[in-house]
């Protein structure tokens, strides 16, 4: 049974098998789930393979790698407020004590412990750790409510900017059209108002991304979405020489949402494969299936990879790796809204062999 809602994951590094044995059992008696390693090297591996722990309750005198050197090394890839690390020994001299602090321990334990006093130390280190997450993602968060500020002051300008070219646009466009036309003009015609209608709710959902306005929303095939997207771009993949396909299957793909939304979303994504393909690659691939209780559509180029540095930053608003004529760094921002907003997720997988972007959303 937990104790205060004790929970975390905690590597203790120990060689005596007996003093690891008890440390991993007062621990989780009140909830922690706890690993023992026996040495430096078996730690080392274990957080190669398991990844950063919550806390690390590491004794100072281990065979070969000392507990001193073992801290020095932890504290190259985290740092204390990340990883917390208690050091436990007999030693009580001042001058060990400052050793252990300076190889970047956060707190110093002596043996023979105390099973109430390691829970309490860990417990608050633990405290300390989640405050300071917390305060990360809060500062995360004014950061993008002030760019979302920011981004509602540009939308609303843009609103009126462009509706007004569009109107003259639209109108222009059906005029032209009630003269009968010839059958290729008639056709262009409509693609420009079909055109003037997308441009139009792209400009309503940069307002409805920042203001969060509720949408109309009913029974979508997904499918027919992404047929209807993939042909809006068809004749411009097969002029860029691009091997484009799309895959789905008989089954329909039935989600709750809105049919013009995912398809902003759709079209995005198929426009940034379509230009990352411009520096190499010439392979774009759009597959959607039925997983569980979710329809999936992944978007896959084998163009170059996002870079590294840049791809934390891809779903903020107005970050772009794009030159100022081809993006606002608003497209990847607005389609994750819209997702989550559907209840779903949209991720990004890079590698040697593409990019993926998916969209996961719930039948």
């Amino acid at each position: 049974m937990r104790e205060n809602g004790a929970h975390g994951r905690i590597l203790i590094v120990e060689d005596d098998p007996a003093a690891g044995h008890v440390l991993r059992a007062l621990l989780r008696q009140v909830g922690y789930h706890a690993d023992v390693a026996e040495d430096g090297p078996a730690a080392l591996r274990a957080l190669d393979e398991g990844g950063r722990p919550d806390l690390i309750l590491l004794d100072w005198m281990l065979p070969g790698m000392s507990g001193l050197q073992l801290c020095h090394h932890v504290r190259t890839r985290w740092d204390a407020l990340e990883l917390p690390i208690l050091m436990v020994t007999a030693r009580t001299d001042p001058e060990s004590v400052y050793a252990a602090f300076d190889a970047g321990a956060n707190d110093y334990v002596t043996k023979p412990f105390r099973g109430a006093e390691i829970r309490a130390r860990i417990a608050a280190h633990l405290r300390v750790r989640r405050l300071a997450e917390d305060h990360v993602r809060m500062e995360d968060h004014l950061r993008e409510r002030d760019k979302l500020s920011t981004l509602g002051l540009l939308a609303g300008g843009v609103a009126h900017d462009l509706n007004n070219p569009l109107a003259v646009i639209n109108a222009h466009a059906q005029l032209l059209l009630r003269r009968d036309p010839d059958e290729g003009s008639a056709a262009g015609l409509r693609e420009i108002l079909d055109a003037v209608d997308r441009c139009r709710r792209i400009v309503g959902d940069v307002l409805g991304f920042v203001r969060r306005r509720p949408r109309e929303r009913g029974m979508v095939e997904v499918g027919g979405v992404l047929r209807a997207t993939y042909a809006i771009r068809e004749r411009h993949l097969a002029t860029g020489g691009v091997r484009a396909s799309l895959e789905l299957p008989d089954a329909a793909l039935p989600v709750f949402g809105d049919a013009g939304q995912l398809q902003q979303v759709f079209l995005n994504l198929l426009i940034n494969a379509e230009q990352a393909l411009r520096d190499g690659g010439r392979t774009l691939r759009i597959a959607a299936e039925l997983d569980e209780d979710a329809v999936v559509v992944t978007f896959f180029n084998d163009g170059p990879p996002i870079p590294a540095d840049s791809l934390p930053h891809i779903w903020e608003p107005f970050f772009t790796t794009k030159t100022a004529e081809e993006g606002t760094g608003l497209g990847l921002a607005i389609s994750r809204r819209i997702v989550q907003e559907h209840g779903g997720e949209i991720t990004v997988r890079c590698g040697a062999e593409g990019t993926t972007f998916s969209v996961r959303l719930p039948r």
